[in-house]
Parts: C-alpha cells; sequence; structure tokens
C-alpha cells in the first residue's frame, strides 16, 4: 500500500508527538509537541493547515503552515518527518492551498526548516529570494534562507511595480527579478541623510510580553504605527521613552539570540536612523547578536534610514503585503553581530549569490559611513 496524503485530524496529535519524539527536531525542542490538549487544539485552529503523510496506518511526515487570511499571505511553519515524505505531504499542501485560493504568497525561511528541507520547496514551485547570514535557525550551517511560492498569475496581475528602486537594493532585486519573471525596475537617487529630526531620548525596556501585545493591538487598530507589517511576528519587548513619544516594538527570542524590529508608534519628532542605531545598541546588551527588519520596496527614504543605521539588505520579497491597489513588494534587511565563519556551503547556488550581495552591501555600506 502507498502513502497517503491528507488533512490533519486532533486525534492525530498523539502520533504527531510520537513522529516528533523520533525526528532530530526533538533536540531543538517544541513545546507544542509535549501538551496533548495544545497540540489538538492547534491541530483544530483555522489558521493553521496540517499535512500528514501517513503509510501502513502510522504517520511518517507532517508539514504544517501558518494562514493570514486577511493579507492573503502563509508561512511554511513545520516540516517533520522523513524526507522521502515530506515532499509528497508539501506537494499536497501546495495543492490544496492553490485550489481553495486560501493564499496568494506563501514563504518559508530557515528559522523553522533545514537548507535540505528547503530544497523541498523549490522542487514545489517556491523561489529562492534570500539569506539570513549567521542567523542561529535550524540550519547548522547559519547560512540560512528565505523562498516563496506565488499562486498562478499573482505576480502579473496583482503585483505593484510603478515606483523606483533604492540603487542598493538593485542586486537583490535582480536575482529574484530573474527567478519571478519580474519587470525591470528604474532606480531612485539615493537619499541624501535625513534631517531635521531630534536626538533620541532615553529609552526603556519594557520585557512584559502581554502588556506590549495589548498596546501594540491597540495602536495597530488606531492606525497609529508608522511600520506596521511583519508577518506572523507578535512583539514581546516595547522600548520606550519616559513619556511615551517614542514607542518601538521587538520581537525577542532569547534561545536564538534573534530580534525582529516589528513597529513604531512615534509622536515625538526624532532622528530616525540615530533611533534605529539606539534600539540595535539596546538589543546587542540584551544578548541579542542578530537584528531583522523589514520595508516597503518602494519606500527609498525609509530604506535609507535603515541602511544607515547598519543594516544590510540580505532579500527581495515580491507581492508580500496586500494592499488596496494590489500587493507590494518588501525588502529583508539583518544587522548581524558576529564575524563571517563559513565553512565551504554546498548548497543551492542562489544563496551564495545572495550572500556575496549581501557582503558587498555590507562592506560597501560602511565605507560610505566611514566617507561621509
Amino acid at each position: 500500500m502507498g502513502s497517503i496524503f491528507r488533512m490533519a485530524r486532533p486525534e492525530d496529535a498523539l502520533s504527531l508527538m510520537r513522529l516528533f519524539q523520533d525526528s532530530p527536531a526533538r533536540l531543538k525542542g517544541d513545546p507544542l509537541f509535549l501538551d496533548l490538549r495544545r497540540l489538538r487544539e492547534d491541530i483544530a485552529r483555522v489558521e493553521r493547515w496540517w499535512t500528514v503523510a501517513e503509510e501502513d496506518g502510522e504517520i511518517r511526515a507532517l508539514v504544517s503552515l501558518t494562514l493570514d487570511a486577511e493579507n492573503k499571505v502563509a508561512r511554511i511553519h513545520r516540516m517533520i518527518g522523513g524526507h522521502g515524505f515530506l515532499g509528497g505531504a508539501l506537494a499536497f499542501l501546495m495543492k490544496r492551498v492553490e485550489s481553495q485560493g486560501a493564499a496568494e504568497v506563501v514563504y518559508s525561511t530557515t528559522r523553522n526548516l533545514t537548507l535540505e528541507q528547503q530544497e523541498l520547496t523549490l522542487k514545489n514551485g517556491f523561489k529562492v529570494l534570500g539569506v539570513f547570514p549567521n542567523a542561529i535557525y535550524a540550519d547548522s550551517g547559519r547560512l540560512n534562507g528565505l523562498s516563496a511560492w506565488f499562486a498562478p498569475g499573482v505576480l502579473e496581475s496583482k503585483r505593484r511595480a510603478d515606483f523606483k528602486l533604492h540603487p542598493v537594493i538593485a542586486p537583490f532585486y535582480e536575482i529574484a527579478r530573474k527567478q519571478c519573471g519580474l519587470s525591470k525596475l528604474a532606480l531612485c537617487e539615493a537619499p541624501e541623510a535625513p534631517g531635521g529630526g531630534e536626538g533620541v531620548p532615553g529609552l526603556e525596556m519594557i520585557s512584559a510580553p502581554r502588556f506590549v501585545a495589548e498596546r501594540f493591538r491597540q495602536l495597530k487598530a488606531r492606525k497609529n504605527l508608522s511600520v506596521n507589517f511583519y508577518p506572523f511576528a507578535k512583539p514581546n519587548i516595547l522600548l520606550t521613552s519616559a513619556e511615551g513619544g517614542v514607542e518601538v516594538f521587538v520581537h525577542m527570542v532569547p534561545r536564538t539570540r534573534f530580534a525582529g524590529i516589528i513597529a513604531e508608534h512615534l509622536t515625538a519628532a526624532v532622528d530616525p536612523v540615530r533611533l534605529y542605531i539606539e534600539v540595535c545598541r539596546m538589543l546587542y546588551e540584551s544578548r541579542v547578536i542578530y537584528v531583522e527588519a523589514i520595508n516597503d520596496a518602494a519606500d527609498c527614504q525609509g530604506i535609507e534610514c535603515i541602511l544607515r543605521a547598519g543594516f544590510t539588505p540580505s532579500g527581495y520579497l515580491p507581492c508580500l503585503r496586500q494592499a488596496s491597489d494590489g500587493r507590494r513588494d518588501y525588502v529583508v534587511f539583518a544587522r548581524s553581530y558576529e564575524y563571517f565563519t563559513y565553512p565551504k556551503l554546498k548548497v543551492n547556488s542562489l544563496y551564495l549569490d545572495y550572500l556575496r550581495e549581501y557582503c558587498k552591501a555590507r562592506a560597501a555600506m560602511s565605507s560610505r559611513d566611514l566617507e561621509a
């Protein structure tokens, strides 16, 4: 009897716990697979799609994704089990996403997957769109990747492409363009350093996840956030001035020493470059060694500020965000506080293409800052 691929059911929870315990993933830990009640509830959640591969009545592999129905974007959340079964389970899941029109963009990162597992996404139509150099994610090689799948016709009919590209982003766009069949974009003039903002007031770090999440929810509902899109990440840290004129929301993962800058709420005039530099300094003092940010690709001034704050582009994701006028492209930025110590990596050459551009951009920005 061959393999059967199907959507998981809550009653599969015990079998999935056994699958997890027999896999290398157990070494990194996942509290969900230690709590039967929580696991059953998670399988039943409408925003979670769990697919399993079954053979001879036994579950051999699991692939799950998380869905943001509002933005029609999804992320591959977990891949657990035998390599030979995972490919079929992923193919089944992607066909279901496409047939139901559940998402227009599905992406994966090796925050959750190994590069070997991510190769399976490429065999199912995903495109390599970036790297996360030196991030401590699922893959021990520390060259972590970003890949994405686009529903048929989305790139051609939904993508907003009427903007000019920041010149530092151009090499990353070119790699993505060739893979995804995108149109060429004109370049904007590199903006001058922002001026006119005040110095950064003294900031304090608040580590109170429920308070931070509620404050973020309230501001987002009022549309009071300067930056308010970072899919599937909830802030658990708030950096704030005493009077509340500056608030920066961050998602921090102490175990991997990672932080992502999620959003800002600014009612005081402040220099954005100095603000991001101070935020990164405070995160580094909290033992964070890798900081990530994303930004709308059409926002040349915002991108210039992020670059001047010490971030380097590492990926380009077309059509990431749903907007009233279509879908908008986003750029991924990274700031690593570690030296590069990669051995010779036997990986898809596209990852290395992005890595080379990352290294060149990082060196160029350092030189430009010194000249300034």
